[in-house]
């Protein structure tokens, strides 16, 4: 990004598109900084985009090319078969580019958002934020330091509730409960590791809810390194589920094991009238924390090593690309052949 288009008071951050459930969570955690000033919101679909802006008191600005203009950093929250469109445009104009996950639907999309960023002097950054809690760097750290020795397996899952909307469109969404969990633990399993996956082998089904796409999911993850994984991304949780769902990831090296749950940290509650149970988190904000992360990289400062650059989410897609053709040929598959 260019120093011209730096703002000395308050980094310029436009929104581009309300269609994701994390929107609402990040325009508030952007709306509520001293250093950020959202100056607008543009959606492919005019009412919803509109809506939005209103109910959140952001200016509407309907061509993205308008608001591309008038921003120095943006925030893609768009379907993901969308993503490609806005971080394109932002991208080629030099603009710091936080892209909600999956990055993309395929290869070739997530390709041209890294040429064009990478093109206009820009950055591209994906919105993966578990790998940015503390108990994630800290089971990085038991892992690069070798206490653990040399890590045999890793069995991780993200499990969640069925998502609303165009989530269940494989139009709009590129896939079900693949698409939609994966990118998570297999960005935090990369990062744990420094090691990428070389192999993929996957089974699926519809039977929890059956919709178009897939929500139960078992990925087998074969590293270069010579470690081996389980993934559960399935939308395994009902309607009454206390959360929505989970991260975790269990660890196993020749000298130690490690479990990771960064929900752990919360609270029961109960109320009896009506008879209502619940959980009250109490450990650090995820999503704030990648904020944070974001305008301090946007803004010109250093870009933490708990932040996913554009090659992290391209690693994260690939896997997940495997994993359909995997589903596809009922076979293992090689990540480097998609």
């Amino acid at each position: 990004m260019s120093g011209a288009r730096r703002s000395a008071a308050r980094l310029r951050v436009g929104l581009f598109s309300a269609a994701h459930v994390h929107f609402e969570t990040y325009a508030a955690l952007l709306a509520a900084r001293p250093d950020v000033e959202l100056v607008g919101l543009t959606d492919s679909d005019a009412a919803r985009g509109r809506a939005a802006a209103q109910r959140l008191h952001l200016p509407w600005v309907a061509p993205p090319e308008t608001l591309v203009s008038r921003c120095e950093a943006a925030v893609v929250t768009a379907e993901n078969v969308h993503h490609r469109r806005y971080v394109e445009l932002a991208g080629r104009q030099g603009l710091a580019i936080l892209c909600e996950k999956p990055l993309a639907t395929t290869l070739a999309d997530a390709d041209a958002m890294l040429e064009a960023t990478e093109a206009g002097g820009g950055q591209l950054y994906v919105a993966l934020p578990v790998r940015g809690l503390p108990a994630v760097a800290r089971l990085r750290q038991l892992v690069q330091s070798g206490q653990l020795g040399r890590i045999l397996a890793m069995a991780g899952t993200n499990h969640g509730q069925l998502p609303p909307g165009w989530f269940l469109d494989p139009e709009l969404s590129g896939g079900g409960a693949v698409m939609d969990h994966v990118s998570h633990v297999a960005d935090i399993m990369r990062w744990v590791l420094a090691d990428d996956v070389v192999r993929v082998y996957a089974v699926a089904s519809n039977r929890i809810h059956g919709m178009a796409v897939e929500d139960a999911a078992l990925l087998q993850l074969a590293f270069r390194g010579g470690t081996v994984a389980t993934l559960d991304p399935s939308w395994s949780r009902p309607r009454g589920f206390p959360t929505w769902g989970d991260v975790r990831l269990d660890v196993v090296g020749t000298h130690g094991v490690a479990a990771l749950d960064p929900w752990a940290e919360q609270l029961d509650w109960f109320r009896s009238r009506p008879p209502v149970h619940g959980l009250a988190p109490y450990g650090p904000d995820m999503d704030a924390l990648l904020i944070e992360r974001f305008v301090a990289a946007a803004s010109g400062g250093p870009v933490a090593p708990e932040l996913a650059t554009g090659q992290d989410g391209r690693a994260a897609t690939a896997v997940t690309l495997a994993a359909y053709e995997s589903m596809r040929l009922e076979r293992p598959v090689d990540v480097a052949s998609i």
